[in-house]
């Protein structure tokens, strides 16, 4: 149990604590938890366009047509996963860039040295960590995508199949970054 004295100190501690002030302190702190971005709650990140997102978006509900509530959230939920999925590329790309602009900077102030060749399996040994964690969450994104895609396929053969047509001007929009598709009967979600 804390003293006297020390919850007094605790309370002269809190009052000194010291933040960012400024917007633009607050929106940088508000991304140090971002190391890569795959498992980031809103669509969109800081160095992304949302234009750039909702025309790739509106490009899979013209090229898969959905139809009612589920395909529309089935639908976003792909958008969503496509999307995070062109990011792990980017990702990649950014952290062997990195580490090859490392390499070079090096060289320019030490000079040559064989442990810093500009060698991609150099380069890819030193992010062998990073690299497997990046791949993990690719293969989890990537699963997810192809059990929605399946979803809503199923769930299409089947409407065609009783003979529903779907008219360019009877598809409904789904609303952007909205909802998550829910399963089929009988089958789990899938955490991210």
């Amino acid at each position: 149990m804390a003293s006297e004295a020390q919850i007094a100190a605790n309370r002269l501690n809190a009052q000194k604590s010291t933040g960012p002030k400024t917007a633009q302190g607050k929106a940088a702190v508000a991304r140090n938890p971002l190391r890569h971005g795959m498992t980031a709650e809103t669509v969109v990140l800081f160095d992304e366009l949302e234009m750039e997102f909702e025309a790739f978006r509106e490009g899979l509900i013209s090229d898969l047509q959905p139809r009612g509530t589920t395909e529309c959230s089935l639908v976003e939920r792909i958008a969503i996963l496509g999307w995070r999925l062109r990011r792990a590329s980017r990702a990649e790309a950014a952290m062997i860039n990195a580490e090859a602009e490392y390499r070079r900077e090096r060289v320019a102030i030490d000079g040559p040295h064989r442990s810093r060749r500009l060698d991609a399996s150099m380069i890819f040994d030193r992010l062998g960590h990073d690299m497997s964690r990046l791949t993990r969450y690719e293969v989890a994104i990537e699963r997810q995508l192809n059990r929605a895609m399946a979803i809503l396929d199923h769930r299409q053969a089947r409407r065609f199949a009783r003979g529903e047509r779907v008219e360019h001007g009877d598809v409904p929009r789904p609303e952007p970054h909205s909802a998550t598709p829910s399963s089929e009967p009988g089958q789990g979600a899938q955490g991210h």
